[in-house]
C-alpha cells in the first residue's frame, strides 16, 4: 500500500504548484493547497479492492473569484484521467474523475473536490 500512496501523491503533487497534504493540512498551511484522502469501499468484483480517492483543493481570499482553486482542481482532474499503476502485485486504474464545488460557512474559503474510484486488481 505504501507504493500506491507514493504514486498517488506524485500524480496529485505534480499536477499543480502548491502544497499537497495527505489526510489534513497543516494548521499553519498557506493557501492555496491540496489535501487527499483514500477510503476503502466494498469491491464489486472478487479479486479486486476499490478505493474512493478524494482530493480537496482549497483557497482563501478576499475576492469572490474561484479562478485559482478551479484551475487547481481541473489540473488534478486532468492528471487522473489516464492514471494507471502496474506493479508486481496490482494493476490500479482510476475511473473518470469528477469535480464539484463544496460550500463553506466561511465565505472567504473556496473549495472544490476531485473524486475518483481506484480499482485495484490483484495479480
Amino acid at each position: 500500500m505504501k507504493h500506491i500512496m507514493t504514486a498517488i501523491y506524485q500524480v496529485i503533487d505534480n499536477a499543480h504548484s502548491y502544497k499537497t497534504y495527505q489526510g489534513r493540512a497543516s494548521q499553519n498551511g498557506a493557501f492555496p493547497y491540496v489535501v487527499y484522502k483514500l477510503f476503502p469501499v466494498d469491491p464489486t468484483e472478487s479479486g479486486r479492492d476499490d478505493y474512493t480517492l478524494e482530493i480537496s483543493c482549497w483557497d482563501k481570499g478576499e475576492g469572490t473569484s474561484h479562478g485559482t482553486v478551479v484551475e487547481i482542481a481541473e489540473q488534478v482532474r486532468q492528471s487522473l484521467l489516464d492514471f494507471r499503476l502496474l506493479d508486481e502485485h496490482n494493476l490500479i486504474v482510476a475511473t473518470r474523475p469528477s469535480v464539484g464545488y463544496v460550500p463553506d460557512p466561511d465565505e472567504l474559503i473556496k473549495r472544490y473536490d476531485v473524486t475518483t474510484t481506484l480499482l485495484t486488481y490483484r495479480r
